[in-house]
């Protein structure tokens, strides 16, 4: 037993830089107790590595590890990294054409069974729908480490089940069963709905429900709405291809699929006063062999500028490209970027509330014509924002 934990220990791989940020932590909670003089480098660090190589072998059973300050209470400092398990999982899906995994963006959002060249299926009444119903290609994966059970379950039609091998397998309006990571599911339209006067199934609106249940008992669910919707394809900086839903007036988004959305993603509000439209020439994504890190949003010179969400501003300035922006951030990661503004009304370190004007419109930088550039970045990450907005604004949005 000692041999194969030392054995574990050895091969588990620190991440670089988690060493010294763990150790600069507990040195200056040393620090603050005895003294900078007590200070001793070269006893801290064996110690160091050994427990958290140990929280990264619980992770391997229990779930995902993060470091995080720990919470103040009476006399313990708030400044001490401590070890929690973060209990997290995620969908995968499948492409229609290829059967390879999508995985979600960053927001949460998923895409089941995008097939270009293709409308959505409808299928019609024949002897297998009336025997055993429509297995349809919208299948997904449950991801995660350290699951026992899962649960799942619609609130119209039902789902289906299908193994590394095998048959699909019908299991209704919802299942909790063991977690088995090579199993898939899908979602199936029961026979009744294709018999005549049998009501028919439509998955637009619907709402998908998954919990995990992990090794020590704890739960964690996950809702999605799933919106019939037409796609349209995005080149990424690394050349991967991601699909998010497209715009009324973007002849490109002609890939029908299902987008299924977290229902507790991070969603933001429209950011221009009295513009709802979206430059379709410049998109987000690869043009010209240049990223284009955000979406252009046209508007009358002058036009309020306001907060997409709750948070702080943390830089405003101006360069030759962007002219007049600023930058807010709204907490764990995400940031949004507002350039070519006529002028900033905030300054660094003002909190603003969602729907707070922070600039107005205008032509400033490299900019042929009075419009926002607006672009949301995860964790520094340029993020597709249409991605974040919810199926509400995205409706009354057309691309021009």
């Amino acid at each position: 037993m000692k041999n194969n934990y030392r054995k574990l220990m050895e091969e588990i791989v620190v991440p670089e830089g988690l060493e010294d940020r763990v150790l600069y932590a507990a040195r200056r909670q040393k620090a603050e107790q005895v003294g900078p003089k007590h200070l001793a480098r070269s006893h801290w660090k064996p110690v160091l590595r050994g427990a958290v190589c140990a929280a990264c072998a619980l992770a391997l059973v229990l779930g995902t590890v993060h470091l995080r300050p720990a919470e103040k209470s009476g006399d313990q400092p708030g400044s001490t990294a401590v070890v929690a398990l973060d209990y997290a999982f995620g969908l995968t899906a499948y492409a229609a054409d290829t059967g390879e995994t999508v995985t979600p963006n960053a927001n949460g959002g998923l895409v089941l069974a995008a097939s270009k060249g293709t409308e959505f299926a409808h299928t019609v009444l024949d002897q297998e729908t009336a025997e055993h119903g429509k297995f349809t290609n919208y299948r997904f994966r449950v991801n995660g480490d350290g699951i026992r059970m899962v649960k799942l379950s619609i609130d119209r039609g039902g789902l289906y089940r299908r193994g590394a091998e095998g048959a699909p397998e019908p299991l209704g309006s919802s299942v909790t069963e063991p977690y088995d990571p090579a199993v898939s599911y899908g979602l199936w339209v029961p026979p009744e709905a294709f018999r005549p006067g049998g009501e028919k199934v439509n998955f637009d609106g619907a709402e998908l429900q998954v919990t995990a249940v992990f090794n020590d008992g704890t739960e964690r669910t996950e809702r999605y709405l799933l919106t019939e919707e037409k796609l349209r394809a995005f080149q990424s900086e690394d050349g991967t291809m991601t699909l998010a839903p497209g715009l009324a007036g973007d002849e490109q988004a002609d890939i029908p699929g299902l987008y299924a959305a977290r229902m507790e993603s991070r969603w933001l509000q429209w950011p221009v006063q009295d513009s709802r439209t979206v430059w379709k020439g410049n998109p987000y994504g690869i043009i010209n062999g240049k990223l284009h890190s955000g979406i252009d949003i046209p508007a009358d010179q002058g036009a309020v500028i306001l907060a997409a969400a709750d948070g702080t501003v943390t830089e405003v300035g101006f360069d030759r490209e962007r002219g007049n922006y600023l930058v807010l951030d709204h907490g764990d990661g995400l940031t949004t970027m507002y350039a070519h503004c006529r002028n900033v009304d905030v300054k660094e370190g003002d909190a603003v509330k969602a729907g707070e004007m922070v600039a107005a419109v205008g032509s400033t930088g490299m900019s042929t014509g009075p419009h926002l550039h607006f672009e949301v970045r995860q964790d520094g990450e340029a993020q597709n924002p249409v991605a974040y907005f919810d199926s509400a604004i995205r409706d009354s949005l057309k691309a021009e």
